[in-house]
């Protein structure tokens, strides 16, 4: 097994310092007040401002040169050479921790430094709740664990006794709901009474639930509904900023790595490996999708429900 402690100190380090920055702005009203587009063409809230500053910071003081892709500033080099890429969402949930919600987190990547690097590159990765004290991480081949309130333990999914018990996630934002909840409705029709159907609007927070056993599934829909249902790309267009927005690397980089070595099965919603998602693109054709579970039969029966779901959505009137 390859030695990747240098690359996750780096993802430590930098979840770390970020989020130290961002927590005192939880229950400051202005924090959650919109500052412009990012450079993915989300919106930008004046806490994000803050935390993108953090980690420029963290980065220039991590030891060595670095590369950094975020989602609010695109792609920068920090030195000559860099070894490292660092795939980072400084605040994934900004919406629920501007409502006071615990659903927030700082998501930081590791890959080796390639402008064409993919998620199959992922070697290191650290995701920091940012209102509670826990931490997970993983790095490829060497297991997951989480710092949870100072106690480290491994990470260990723990799958419900059948479908019905699913305690699950759905991302929505800018995702159309005609087609969001239509595909997704027998899933949710399965799970509500019995588990648990959430919106959380934070991959990593979801992802990282599924990987400690506290959740047993999510879900995004995104790119697969924008691949399936090309004639309605300008209503995705329309619910973003004049472009599609969907799921991208930088949302899961670290939290799907963190999911899969804990022992989640974690695929695109095709039911295909993550590994070709590319770190740095936010283009239509890299828009993700991602379904996890906490078990394979889980997983094929998430599947199996989305397929119906959208096997009726195909059949409906104008689609």
């Amino acid at each position: 097994m390859q030695d990747y402690s240098e690359a996750l100190r780096i993802a430590e380090h930098v979840a770390r310092s970020v989020r130290d920055a961002v927590r005192p702005l939880l229950d400051d009203p202005d924090a959650g007040q919109t500052a412009g587009v990012a450079a993915s063409g989300d919106t930008t809230f004046n806490m994000d401002v803050v935390a993108e500053e953090a980690l420029v910071r963290a980065v220039e003081a991590a030891g060595c040169p670095l590369a950094c892709y975020s989602e609010d500033e695109g792609l920068k080099v920090f030195g000559g050479n860099p070894r490292w890429l660092l795939i980072v969402d400084p605040v994934d949930g900004t919406r629920p921790a501007a409502a006071g919600f615990e659903a927030c987190a700082v998501s930081v990547a590791v890959a080796r430094f390639s402008e064409e690097a993919r998620c199959s590159d992922v070697v290191a990765g650290a995701v920091y709740e940012v209102r509670r004290d826990r931490l997970y991480r993983a790095s490829r081949g060497g297991g997951a664990e989480g710092v949870l309130e100072g106690k480290t333990r491994r990470l260990m999914p723990s799958p419900p006794p059948d479908i019905r018990h699913l305690r699950w996630t759905l991302e929505v934002v800018s995702r159309p709901s005609e087609l969001n909840f239509a595909a997704a409705g027998p899933l949710i029709d399965a799970t509500t009474l019995r588990g648990g159907f959430f919106v959380l609007n934070s991959s990593a927070f979801s992802l990282c639930q599924v990987a400690a056993g506290r959740m047993s599934g999510m879900m995004d829909l995104s790119g697969r509904l924008l691949t399936e249902f090309p004639e309605r790309a300008s209503l995705f267009a329309e619910l973003g900023h004049g472009r599609p927005m969907g799921l991208w690397a930088y949302d899961i980089a670290a939290a799907a790595l963190i999911a899969q070595e804990a022992g989640c099965t974690v695929t695109d919603a095709f039911g295909k490996p993550l590994d070709s998602i590319r770190l740095t693109r936010t283009q239509d054709a890299d828009m993700a999708s991602c379904v996890c579970a906490a078990s394979k039969e889980l997983h094929d029966d998430m599947m199996r429900l989305l397929e119906q779901g959208l096997a009726t959505l195909r059949q409906a009137p104008g689609l």
